[in-house]
C-alpha cells in the first residue's frame, strides 16, 4: 500500500496518484482527527480510542473496495477522468434513478452540510487560542477557498500536495513530543482505555455501547469510507490498474485514523486534558476545562504541556490546515456528483452554470457556519455523513465481486514479476470504458500481444 502512493504519472486528463493521495488525505486528515476525536473522548470515555482504532483498520478494506471501483468504472468529462459512487451504480449495476439520487444526496450532503462541522472548528480554535471573532475568521476561509476551487482539480491536487504532507507530519511530532514527556503515564494510559473499552460505565465512560458507537462514529467520520468521499480524487487519478490507486488510498485511511487519530487521543489522555459526559474532571485542568464538552480546546490544553503558551495558537493553525484541506475536497466531492447529474454531450454550458453556482453557494454557507452552533455544525455534519454511507455502500457490496476479482488479476501480475496493469480484454464488465483503458495501457497492451 505505501509503496502505491509515491506512483507517478499524470496526464492532461488525470493527476497523479500521489495527487490523489494528497486530495483524499486533505479530506480525510480534518476535523475529525482533533476536534472529533475529542468529542470521542467526552461522550464515549477513553475507551472509544480503542474501537475508533479498530474501526480505521476495518474502514480500510472498505475504501480499499470503494476506490478500486471508482477508478474501474471512471470516464471522461470535458478532458477530465470522473467517478464516484453515481457512475458505479449506473455504469456497474444499470441503476439509473438509484444513481441520479445518490448524487443529489452526495451534492447536498458533501457541497451543503459537510463544511459545517469543518468551518465552526476553525472559527471555534482561532478565537479560543486569538480571540478572532467567529464570523472573521469564517470570512478569511471563504477567500481562500474561493481562490483554491476556482483552479478546478488541478490547482486542488496541487494545494493538498503541498500542505497535507508536512502538516501531517508537525502534528505527529507534537504528539510525540507530548508522548515522550509522558512517557510513564503510557502503561497507566493503555490500561483505561482496555477496561473503559470493556468496562462498565463507572470506568468514567458510558459504558462498553456508547464507547464502542463514539469510537465507530468518529473513526468512520475521520475516514469517511463508505460515504464515497474518496471515490473522486481515486477516479481523477492516472493509474495503469484501479488496484494500484485502491491500494494508495487503503493505506490513507492507517495514516489518518490508526495513526493520527491516536495520536490525538494519545496528547490528550496522556495530560488529562479531558471531561466525560458521565462524570469524570480533569484534575489537571478542572479549572481551563470546566464546562468544556470536547472539541479542540482538549488538544490544545494538551499540547500546552509541552510548547506553553504558543500552543492554542499552534493546534488552531494545526487545525486550520487540517480542516481547509478538507473544505477543498469538499468541494470537489460535490462538483464530481453535480457533474454527473448534468453528464452528457450539449450540456457544458449546464455544468459551467451549475458549477458556479456550487462555488458561490459553498463560500456563503462557509460564512454561515463560522457562527453557526457548534452542536448544529457537528449534528449536519454527522446527518450528511450518516446517510451517504448507507447509501452507498449498498453500490458498494453489491459490485464489491469486481472489485476482488481485479485485487486477484493484480496479485498474478505481481508474482510474476509484472508491473500490473488493467487489460480490459481479458477481464471487463458492462459498464466499464473499455476504450478510455485501452488508451491509457495502449503501449503495454501491444508489448504483450
Amino acid at each position: 500500500m505505501w509503496k502505491r502512493i509515491l506512483d507517478k504519472g499524470d496526464s492532461e486528463s488525470g493527476i497523479s496518484t500521489f495527487a490523489s493521495f494528497c486530495t483524499t488525505m486533505a479530506m480525510r486528515v480534518g476535523t475529525g482527527n482533533v476536534a472529533g476525536v475529542a468529542v470521542a473522548i467526552y461522550a464515549g470515555g477513553p475507551g472509544a480510542i480503542f474501537w475508533m482504532i479498530l474501526a480505521g483498520m476495518t474502514n480500510s478494506a472498505v475504501c480499499f473496495v470503494e476506490c478500486v471501483l471508482s477508478s474501474l468504472y471512471k470516464t471522461k468529462i470535458d478532458g477530465e477522468y470522473r467517478g464516484g459512487g453515481p457512475y458505479c451504480a449506473e455504469r456497474g449495476l444499470g441503476w439509473k434513478p438509484y444513481a441520479i439520487f445518490l448524487a443529489f444526496v452526495s451534492f447536498i450532503g458533501i457541497g451543503c452540510f459537510m463544511p459545517a462541522a469543518a468551518t465552526n472548528t476553525i472559527a471555534d480554535g482561532f478565537q479560543k487560542s486569538l480571540g478572532i471573532p467567529m464570523i472573521a475568521t469564517a470570512i478569511v476561509i471563504a477567500v481562500i477557498m474561493a481562490v483554491v476551487i476556482i483552479g478546478g482539480v488541478k490547482r486542488i491536487g496541487t494545494v493538498a500536495s503541498f500542505i497535507v504532507p508536512p502538516m501531517v507530519i508537525i502534528y505527529l511530532l507534537a504528539a510525540v513530543a507530548v508522548l515522550i514527556i509522558n512517557i510513564g503515564e503510557v502503561p497507566h494510559m493503555i490500561s483505561l482505555v482496555v477496561q473503559s473499552a470493556f468496562g462498565p460505565k463507572s470506568l468514567i465512560g458510558g459504558g462498553i455501547g456508547i464507547a464502542i458507537q463514539q469510537g465507530v462514529k468518529r473513526g468512520t467520520f475521520s475516514s469517511a469510507s463508505g460515504m464515497g468521499e474518496s471515490m473522486p480524487p481515486a477516479a481523477a487519478a492516472e493509474t495503469s490498474h484501479p488496484v494500484k490507486q485502491g491500494m494508495a488510498n487503503a493505506a490513507g485511511v492507517w495514516l489518518d485514523t490508526v495513526i493520527v487519530c491516536t495520536a490525538s487521543g494519545l496528547m490528550i489522555l496522556l495530560t488529562d486534558a479531558y471531561n466525560t459526559e458521565f462524570g469524570y474532571a480533569s484534575q489537571r485542568f478542572a479549572e481551563q476545562l470546566a464546562g468544556e464538552k470536547g472539541g479542540v480546546f482538549y488538544v490544545q490544553m494538551a499540547a500546552s504541556t509541552v510548547m506553553g503558551s504558543i500552543a492554542p495558537t499552534f493546534i488552531a493553525i494545526m487545525l486550520a490546515l487540517f480542516s481547509f484541506t478538507c473544505l477543498i475536497s469538499y468541494y470537489y466531492e460535490a462538483e464530481t456528483a453535480m457533474i454527473y447529474v448534468f453528464e452528457g454531450e450539449g450540456k457544458e454550458g449546464i455544468r459551467k452554470t451549475a458549477t458556479w453556482v456550487l462555488r458561490i453557494a459553498m463560500i456563503a454557507l462557509i460564512c454561515y457556519y463560522g457562527v453557526a452552533a457548534s452542536d448544529l455544525a457537528w449534528g449536519l455534519a454527522d446527518l450528511a455523513l450518516g446517510s451517504i454511507t448507507w447509501i452507498n455502500m449498498v453500490v458498494v457490496l453489491a459490485l464489491s465481486p469486481k472489485a476482488f476479482a481485479l485485487y486477484k488479476d493484480y496479485r498474478e501480475q505481481m508474482k510474476a514479476g509484472k508491473d500490473p496493469y488493467y487489460n480490459p480484454d481479458k477481464l471487463s464488465w458492462k459498464g466499464v470504458d473499455t476504450a478510455m483503458w485501452k488508451q491509457i495501457n495502449a503501449k503495454r497492451i501491444a508489448e504483450d500481444k
